[in-house]
């Protein structure tokens, strides 16, 4: 009799333990919908300007100063038009009083050469957070943007692509493709080779 109470409970234990399991997972599920929701319905859209601003481009006052670097060369990049093939995000865009879509002030990342001795050793990933600082400080909000391109130079890292490196110092692509290429790439899916080629933009800005 002792022995079919002790079975009774262990059998009332082990279904409270699924029922539990089941309610947290639907809780869990309930959580990351309502935060899917709030994802969705809260992100803002392109600030809209009434006026049509024309296209700035100059000098940023940045100067990285580190000699683990053969160039680092950056640009400051304003109401430059978006483009027809390719979407950022709406923090990086504004539309301007004729309907066109606008690139907000940014700074433009237009070359970088690691010297191969210091290459894979953080350099990169320790300029970008500066650069990233000095964006805020030029009223850029952290926006960076560059055209990531395989070039060849005897003086230059020998890299399968280097968007793979930006990618890891948290750079996405504005064409959502490339990005679904990349992560194809990343997971061992496509060789390292393969890593896709365009612009990008700083997603932590």
């Amino acid at each position: 009799m002792i022995q079919s109470i002790k079975s009774f409970k262990n059998m009332s234990y082990n279904a409270f333990l699924k029922i539990k399991g089941k309610t947290c997972h639907a809780y869990r599920s309930l959580l990351r919908t309502n935060q899917l929701n709030k994802d969705t319905f809260t992100l803002s859209p392109p600030e809209k300007l009434a006026y049509n601003p024309g296209i700035i481009i100059g000098d940023t006052k940045f100067d990285l100063n580190d000699n683990r670097f053969y160039n680092f060369k950056t640009e400051y990049v304003a109401y430059n038009f978006e483009g027809y093939d390719i979407r950022f995000p709406n923090n990086y865009v504004c539309i301007d009083s004729q309907g066109d879509r606008r690139l907000k002030p940014h700074i433009m990342l237009k070359l970088v050469e690691v010297k191969p001795e210091f290459a894979r050793q953080g350099a990169y990933s320790s300029a970008i957070k500066k650069l990233f600082e000095a964006s805020k400080q030029e009223g850029c909000e952290g926006r960076i943007i560059l055209n990531a391109r395989k070039i060849e130079s005897p003086l230059m890292t020998k890299i399968p692509s280097p968007s793979i490196a930006h990618w890891k110092c948290g750079f996405r692509f504005a064409e959502e493709n490339l990005n679904k290429i990349m992560k194809r790439v990343l997971n061992g899916d496509l060789p390292l080779e393969n890593a896709p080629e365009g612009y990008m933009y700083y997603s932590l800005a």
